[in-house]
């Protein structure tokens, strides 16, 4: 992997975005990796979901919805997945980047290996102490933005954080109503 192992390229996601950005954009993997990348990244991320519905407790008294089928998950992930890397990739495009598909598909892929790892230890640290799963999640959604305004701005290679950050909320407000009428418990 051009010289640098898995653990210090997840290191350096977390302290140096764009350098690892510029690691995995250089490996240029063929179309069937990626894909195959993606799907197990689905699948990953679906068991520890399972997971998290299967082992956190719930207070007494809360009221949970049925799990959803496994499979149905699967689908929505994935769905959901691969309409954020179109996003990101169109309207990255139209704001006057450059990325490839394969450029945003790669980072995408693996900030979802890296958001699957976080979810499995905030998962291990819920079951000891499980107030905490809160705190993890939030600590999570706010590196993943950080990472990803990095990675948008090297793959279209926009000079500019604050256009990535366009990006991202133009990817949210396409996409979002998308994701909800897909998601079998969404709007009718």
């Amino acid at each position: 992997m051009n010289g640098i192992s898995l653990p210090d390229l997840a290191i350096m996601t977390l302290t140096d975005p764009a350098q690892a950005a510029r690691h995995l954009l250089a490996l240029r993997p063929g179309r069937e990796v990626l894909w195959l990348a993606f799907f197990l990244a689905v699948v990953l991320n679906g068991l520890v979901q399972v997971g998290i519905d299967q082992l956190v407790p719930v207070p007494e008294g809360v009221p949970v919805p049925p799990p959803d089928p496994v499979v149905m998950n699967l689908f929505l992930s994935a769905g959901t997945m691969l309409m954020g890397i179109v996003a990101f990739f169109l309207i990255g495009r139209f704001l006057g980047g450059v990325a490839q598909f394969e450029d945003i598909m790669i980072l995408s892929v693996w900030l979802q290996f890296l958001q699957t790892a976080a979810l499995t230890v905030t998962l291990l640290v819920s079951l000891v102490v499980p107030f905490l799963m809160a705190l993890f999640l939030l600590a999570t959604v706010i590196v993943s933005l950080y990472v990803t305004l990095h990675f948008i701005n090297e793959a279209h290679k926009f000079g500019s954080i604050l256009k990535s950050f366009g990006v991202i909320v133009l990817s949210a407000l396409v996409a979002m109503p998308l994701v909800l009428a897909l998601a079998p418990s969404g709007p009718v």
